[in-house]
């Protein structure tokens, strides 16, 4: 049975059965699709030493990362507004 090393929301890793269904970046703190074509085309230059991967985007959050502005445009055009005090706003990590 193969299995897939998943970053959890805490920062620990677990053992998964069902591979993450969001990719990141431990490095730069960013999370986003697998299939993202920016997270690909850097593979290549050694950004596989810093990927992880998580069950949700929930967990990538609470991880405290924030969203890719390629793949995840909706959810980075919201992180980048910044918090706006209704308190939804669900990013640790803020713009600068």
């Amino acid at each position: 049975m193969k299995t897939y090393k998943l970053l959890a929301a805490d920062g620990s890793t677990i053992i998964s059965e069902t591979p993450g269904a969001l990719g990141g970046n431990s490095k730069a703190g960013i999370y986003g699709r697998l299939d993202c074509s920016a997270a690909n085309s850097a593979l290549s230059k050694g950004y596989a030493q810093h990927r992880v991967f998580f069950a949700n985007e929930q967990d990538a959050i609470q991880a405290g990362y924030r969203p890719c502005g390629r793949c995840m445009r909706a959810e980075y055009k919201e992180w980048k507004s910044g918090p706006d005090g209704n308190g939804s706003y669900p990013w640790k990590q803020l713009p600068k």
